[in-house]
């Protein structure tokens, strides 16, 4: 068994055991710690801060709401380690609506993209779908020279029931879990790989990546927004909203930017409404 095996089962039994008070303050202690000695990082929390804000990147708010986002995104990784060290609560933490979309998507036989944001407890939405009996894969950005946080994380989703893609992989594994009509959770606001298109996004344009919408488009699959928030009352809330269409596009060209828009449309309110929850960490241009 390998190291990346008993870091994530001591990670699973601390998660599981110590009280969610205490392992979010730990979390986020870790999360301040990486934000003040990581400049990059912090870099692109700040520059994705200012957009949301609509602040100067220099500003004390941008500061503030960059350092929020990191620990927040610490509390999801908690958020992961309690779920999945406590499969039997999940009925009783994380409640579901708009299920009836994704069974009535399903049932059409070309799987399912699961379109969402870096919002709320992404991974805890997914692991709850996998225990509910969906076929669930995700497609995940590979962390750029960090092969043990790439398996750590792979070791804890596999293990809730998520099979996992990487960016590495290439789209031709995602296409097949889709012919497999499988669930395919697929986050759009990660950093850009290839092809990007220009949207509307939150008050402003942004670049977003064209690979979700080409492979709905070259697959034939449904595609439902879907995300999962954190309450207060420790409880998680998972939303799956009306499925989204591609548009009028007369072909793949005009049709990309078209699909990729209606995307986000279905998703930003959401943002608007809990943009502390959003934990995107990518360089984004101030808004024009």
């Amino acid at each position: 068994m390998g190291w990346e095996h008993r870091i994530a089962g001591l990670c699973k039994f601390v998660g599981a055991t110590l009280p969610p008070r205490l392992s979010y303050a730990v979390a986020e202690s870790l999360a301040s710690g990486l934000h003040a000695l990581s400049p990059p990082l912090r870099a692109d929390a700040e520059s994705s801060a200012a957009y949301m804000l609509g602040e100067a990147r220099e500003s004390r708010e941008v500061a503030r709401a960059a350092r929020r986002s990191m620990r927040n995104y610490a509390r999801d990784v908690v958020d992961l380690l309690r779920y999945n060290g406590r499969p039997a609560d999940a009925d009783t933490t994380v409640s579901f609506e708009g299920l009836d979309r994704l069974d009535a998507a399903l049932a059409e036989g070309k799987g399912v993209i699961l379109v969402g944001l870096h919002l709320g407890s992404w991974d805890v939405g997914a692991a709850y779908l996998a225990h509910r009996g969906y076929p669930m894969s995700a497609v995940v950005l590979s962390a750029k020279d960090n092969d043990g946080l790439d398996a750590f994380m792979r070791i804890l989703r596999t293990e809730a029931g998520v099979g996992v893609i990487t960016t590495r992989d290439g789209i031709w594994q995602a296409a097949d879990a889709l012919r497999r009509n499988q669930a395919l959770a697929l986050l759009i606001d990660g950093a850009t790989e290839g092809k990007s298109v220009p949207v509307r996004f939150v008050g402003g344009q942004v670049q977003f990546s064209a690979g979700p919408a080409t492979l709905a488009l070259r697959t034939k699959a449904a595609v439902v927004p879907a995300c999962t928030l954190r309450l207060p009352n420790g409880r998680f809330q998972g939303f799956i909203g009306e499925r989204v269409s591609p548009g009028p596009g007369s072909n793949l060209h005009q049709s990309i930017p078209l699909f990729t828009q209606s995307m986000l449309d279905s998703l930003q309110g959401y943002v608007q409404q809990y943009p502390d929850q959003w934990g995107m960490t990518r360089s984004i241009p101030p808004r024009a």
